[in-house]
């Protein structure tokens, strides 16, 4: 019955969208759109966010050529929940995708079946809005937790799940895929590129030993930029991507490297983990050389997207339209507050973390009640936690998260079970999945 009753909304859908640009109210659309996620990558490890080494050539010129987000945020700390939010625009307790493979309790217990959350199908995903707009849609996935299991092929008329293959086996996909994609434009491609997980591959020419595990893994970690960097090169050469085609990139979350005395991510809310870099480039509608300091989400590209394309906004989406400050038509003033969300895995502790940032000040609650406060100005590192010098200010944060929460609608979460393989074990014990 639901099924049916989205396919009927879904004509409906295509036959208001028919009259209204019958009418002039929406744009037909032209331009392809190429979404390009890059796992695990941080913000300050790029060149024109500041970093020393040149990791990214490449993207670099993207950057100067397009729109660079100074201060864009995840909504979590690893991928299943964060790419989840990215698609639907929603924030993880409302899509429910919040354990991924929780391969760890599988293992304890001897049992190879687990269950996995997949974004409802109540939600609408970007690549369903851009498929009724007209848009043939296609998929690639190299990170096994944004898989057709868990819901992440909605919309998309062709989906890849590639399992941790490196971007090569990525971009061959898309080459093979290249005749039928540009026989069918205007398309909408996603591309998840899994470098630069764990574990680093350590990627010549770029590559440099260097002495001690911490900083032969950062060079590691650095090559694997480079390496993808070179990759999506290689695609936008041959996709032509210069011409006629909006290229968003962006990350589902970041890496510590000890900032906070850990490695990895999916343990903590801090910078390292939730900062991530968003290049938007579309060459003669959206203007170059633009830097916005404004702090956005990646719950605002969804809506972005959206509005490219001349679809009126959608009322449940927590993002917003980007397009007006892209275009230099409006500015993104007002400091909006920025939530995030952790159900960390039981190999981290099960640990429930929100924060929120609001202003310059971020207060993160860790259940059942340890709270830190920072002033990002003065301390934007988050290493000097303020919360026993000014409880008062912790307190209202705390009411400003539990109020913004309650205001969400919720939607019913929904589950698939699986059977995991030894081939599957051995990918998500390399990927720190389990231990």
């Amino acid at each position: 019955m639901k099924r049916t009753l989205r396919f009927v909304a879904a004509g409906l859908l295509v036959v208001l969208t028919f009259i209204a640009v019958s009418c002039g109210i929406v744009s037909k659309p032209r331009h392809n759109i190429v979404l390009i996620v890059i796992d695990t990558l941080r913000t300050d490890h790029l060149p024109f966010h500041g970093y020393e080494k040149n990791t990214a050539p490449f993207l670099s010129r993207l950057a100067e050529e397009g729109v660079v987000f100074e201060r864009a945020h995840s909504t979590s700390s690893w991928t299943a929940p964060a790419t989840a939010s990215l698609v639907t625009s929603l924030h993880p307790i409302q899509h429910g995708v919040l354990t991924g493979f929780r391969a760890t309790q599988m293992l304890r217990q001897a049992n190879p079946s687990i269950t996995l959350n997949r974004i409802p199908g109540e939600t609408t995903t970007m690549a369903e809005v851009l498929k009724e707009a007209g848009y043939s849609t296609w998929a690639v996935s190299d990170n096994i937790n944004v898989s057709y299991e868990q819901g992440f092929d909605e919309g998309f008329g062709k989906f890849r799940k590639t399992d941790f293959q490196g971007a090569a086996t990525v971009n061959a996909t898309v080459k093979g895929w290249a005749p039928a994609i540009q026989d069918r434009e205007p398309y909408f491609l996603y591309l998840h590129y899994i470098d630069p997980h764990r574990p680093y591959e350590k990627q010549a020419p770029w590559y440099e030993p260097a002495e001690g595990e911490l900083l032969d893994s950062i060079s590691a970690y650095d090559s694997e930029i480079n390496y993808v960097d070179q990759k999506i090169s290689e695609l936008f050469e041959l996709m032509e991507w210069d011409k006629n085609t909006l290229v968003v990139v962006t990350s589902d979350h970041g890496e510590e490297f000890l900032d906070h005395g850990d490695w990895d991510h999916s343990r903590t809310l801090y910078g390292e983990v939730l900062d991530v870099p968003l290049v938007v480039y579309c060459p003669g509608e959206i203007p170059a050389a633009q830097r916005i300091a404004e702090r956005v989400s990646i719950l605002d590209i969804h809506p972005t997207l959206r509005d490219f394309v001349g679809l009126a906004p959608s009322a449940v989406e927590q993002g917003i339209s980007l397009l007006p400050a892209l275009r230099g038509e409006g500015d993104l003033s007002g400091d909006r507050p920025h939530f995030s969300d952790l159900r960390s895995p039981p190999w981290y502790g099960s640990r429930v973390l929100r924060a929120v940032i609001s202003g310059d000040e971020k207060y993160v609650l860790t259940e059942p009640g340890i709270e830190e406060l920072y002033d990002l100005v003065a301390d934007p590192d988050e290493l000097h936690s303020l919360a026993s010098a000014r409880g008062d200010r912790c307190a209202e944060m705390r009411s400003e998260l539990e109020e913004f929460e309650q205001s969400l609608v919720i939607y019913t979460h929904e589950e698939f079970g699986i059977t995991l393989d030894e081939e599957t074990l051995k990918k998500l014990e390399s990927l720190g999945y389990i231990n």
